[in-house]
């Protein structure tokens, strides 16, 4: 039999979860997950049991590759959910079956565009997804901040004057603003349980907007915020930090408590942001590089 591709859809949930969690060991982040948790990530992160892919050593799986597909500005997607290798078949050349099987589903399905995220650090997985034609497009951080936050931490010298609204992620989806190449698990659709401000100027038009997660113990209290997105739209160099300090200030309010505030894959790109959270005390705790394949273009 030899080695072979198989879809997921070809195995049960224990035999995916305990093949994840052999993928996974020794790496960088604790990835180790229950079955409960592993299929719940599927539908969640808008992943496909079809579309994802197993290379099997005479029937016995020993790496994959989980993949999704989402429209983004008009354009089929493809997004790499997470590339593993058991410990004793790594450095044998099978990432790069893999990874090149999981573009030939994603030519087959007429996607235009793949992306996929990777730890800063893991030099071997950046350097064969380079071999295999994907382009370093942004590096990504996720931030952290424990304490609670200076009263000041998001006050600025031009106060902007704006109208806000709270909502849930899918409301910036009738914003029709371009996502452009916001990585994958920023994007409203995998932000489950979240919520949204969008602010408005004084002639009612869209200013800017932050998607985050709020998380609570299982007393009821708030312990944590997530921010995924936190864009100025329409404003200009000199009014958009102000704007985006704003948007910080309902996202990660209460200042005073004392929860656990984040970033997700936060875009190196965004200059401004990046400075205002990081003056404001928040920390690094992961990079990540984001890489693009055009496909079919």
């Amino acid at each position: 039999m030899g080695m072979e591709i198989k879809k997921f859809s070809e195995f049960s949930a224990v035999e995916l979860t305990e093949l994840w969690n052999e993928g996974f060991k020794g790496y960088a982040s604790d990835m180790t997950m229950s079955v409960e948790t592993f299929v719940k990530r599927i539908p969640d992160n808008q992943l496909s049991m079809e579309a994802s892919v197993a290379l099997c050593d005479n029937g016995r799986p020993i790496g994959f590759v989980m993949s999704g597909f989402r429209t983004v500005d008009g354009r089929l997607m493809a997004w790499n959910g997470g590339t593993g290798i058991i410990p004793e078949y790594r450095g044998k050349g099978h990432g790069r079956q893999l990874i090149g099987a999981a573009l030939d589903v994603y030519r087959e399905k007429g996607a235009k565009v793949a992306l996929l995220e990777a730890l800063s650090e893991n030099e071997p997985a950046i350097k064969l997804y380079t071999k295999m034609g994907y382009v370093l497009i942004d590096k990504l951080r996720f931030y952290e901040h424990k304490e609670d936050l200076r009263p000041d931490a998001f006050s600025s010298d031009k106060p902007y004057v704006y109208d806000y609204r709270y909502g849930i992620p899918q409301d910036v989806q009738h914003l029709n603003l371009p996502v452009g190449n916001m990585p994958w698990q920023t994007h409203w659709e995998n932000i489950v349980n979240g919520q949204s401000v969008i602010m408005y100027d004084v002639q009612g038009e869209v200013a800017g907007y932050a998607l985050y997660k709020r998380l609570f113990d299982a007393s009821g209290e708030h312990s944590s915020t997530s921010l995924y997105q936190c864009r100025a739209v329409k404003a200009s160099e000199g009014e958009a930090e102000g704007l985006l300090k704003a948007l910080l200030s309902l996202v990660y309010a209460p200042m005073d408590k004392k929860v656990i505030r984040r970033t997700v894959n936060l875009p190196l790109s965004e200059q401004a942001l990046v400075r205002i959270l990081e003056e404001a005390g928040f920390t690094p705790r992961v990079n990540q590089v984001h890489m693009k394949y055009i496909l079919n273009d």
